[in-house]
């Protein structure tokens, strides 16, 4: 198991959401709206390590295209 601390855990989860995103050739915007969100909230995620609820997840992998525990596979 590898051992990651919150805040290197965060950032992975973003760079995550970010790579899978691009990947689907969607705009941080696009993604935002399919959630109900603004571009903000999803920047905040890629780029600043926030940390997400479980229902945001599960948001994010179910527009991603992602298993939650795919995604959180960091």
């Amino acid at each position: 198991m590898n051992k990651l601390t919150p805040e290197q855990f965060k950032r992975k989860l973003g760079n995550k959401i970010a790579k899978r995103r691009i990947e689907l050739a969607l705009t941080q915007e696009q993604l935002a709206n399919s959630i109900g969100k603004d571009k903000q909230f999803i920047n905040r995620y890629e780029n600043d390590g926030a940390n997400p609820t479980a229902y945001i997840l599960k948001q994010l992998a179910q527009v991603l295209e992602l298993s939650v525990d795919d995604l959180l596979d960091v």
